[in-house]
């Protein structure tokens, strides 16, 4: 899952399309909830699970959603420096997904 949370964010930063106002929090609302629920299902039966659950979720939306905030208002020669940077992070997803699916 981490590898596709990379690979989906990176292209989408890549890509620079135009998302609509309420497409960035659900995209940070899916992966905080995404990333939150296999942290807690790796945890088991540890004491606190659902505010352990509740705070990884908290801090990955968090994560994404001032990461989207700093780049919006992005011009210029920056703006190529932020799609890199996506084309980036795509790329280490795909190195991640591959790493995942081969045979030891």
């Amino acid at each position: 899952m981490p590898a596709m949370a990379l690979l989906m964010v990176g292209g989408l930063v890549a890509a620079d399309l135009k998302a609509l106002r309420n497409f960035v929090p659900v995209i940070a609302m899916v992966l905080g909830f995404s990333q939150g629920y296999l942290n807690g299902v790796s945890f088991g039966a540890a004491n606190g699970i659902t505010l352990t659950l509740l705070g990884t979720a908290i801090v990955a939306f968090a994560i994404v959603a001032l990461g989207a905030g700093l780049v919006v208002g992005v011009q210029g020669w920056r703006r190529i420096i932020v799609r890199v940077a996506g084309s980036w992070m795509a790329a280490i997803g795909i190195l991640l997904a591959g790493w995942m699916i081969r045979k030891p």
